[in-house]
């Protein structure tokens, strides 16, 4: 998985979109075409300015691979954890055995993309990490987010929900448990599609089921790749699914 450039829930769960801004600012100087040469005195007094502004452009810290899939910037976070975004091809495999029917295994591969950044909110952990696949209706589609910060449209309220307890080991390995589904209040946006019979045994197609509380999450970050483990079941037991990257 390499990093790139900055950057479900389905079924009967309803959908939410994290945004997450960046500012970028620009130093632009400009001097008249008729302005007068200036005086000895003048010229001192302006070379500090000038030194200042080099040493503060020397603070971004940008990796570029010159494909335009690889920018990372770690200057603001606040852990060994780097944020920017990644992707890659997830590898997704899924073991289920419904009633009456015979046990079987799947797997898929998908793009997916994965992104690091401040703590959404009032998100108790020392970065957000959210990571899904491109696609959110395909078999093997998957969507993890450690927090949720937004607005309710209805009445305006805000919403603040923490699911998954993150930490790292300050040098790039990250670990995590997913301590909240967040069903009882209709926020389930951990999900992973995987096949669901219509018919005893038979018509399987993609079905959106909610992660359990337990599901792990472990792997190693730098700026430039990312290896990442996601493992556990359904909330319903049926399902046990496994989610590799690297």
């Amino acid at each position: 998985m390499t990093a790139c450039g900055d950057g479900g829930d389905g079924g009967d769960a309803s959908d939410t979109a994290t945004t997450t801004n960046s500012t970028e600012s620009a130093v632009a100087t400009s001097t008249p075409e008729d302005s007068a040469t200036p005086t000895d005195s003048e010229t001192e007094s302006t070379e500090p300015a000038e030194e200042t502004t080099e040493a503060e452009d020397d603070t971004t810290d940008t990796t570029d691979t010159g494909d335009g899939e690889t920018e990372s910037d770690d200057s603001s976070s606040s852990s060994g954890v780097p944020h920017g975004t990644w992707t890659g091809n997830a590898r997704i495999s899924v073991d289920f055995e419904d009633p009456g029917c015979a046990a079987s295994s799947q797997t898929y591969s998908l793009p997916a993309t994965l992104i690091v950044d401040d703590p959404a909110g009032s998100e108790s952990n020392d970065f957000h990490l959210s990571w899904a696949s491109d696609s959110q209706s395909a078999a093997g589609a998957f969507g993890v987010t450690s927090a949720l910060s937004g607005t309710d449209t209805t009445d305006g309220e805000s919403v603040e929900t923490g699911y998954w307890s993150l930490s790292d080991d300050g040098g790039g390995d990250i670990s995590g448990n997913l301590t909240d589904t967040g069903g009882s209040q209709g926020l389930a946006l951990n999900l992973v599609f995987v096949p669901k019979p219509l018919f005893p045994c038979s018509g399987y197609t993609p079905f959106a089921y909610s992660m359990a509380e337990g599901t792990t999450l472990e792997g190693t970050l730098t700026e430039d790749s990312a290896s990442l483990t996601l493992s556990g079941t359904t909330s319903d037991g049926t399902r046990s699914f496994r989610v590799e990257w690297s």
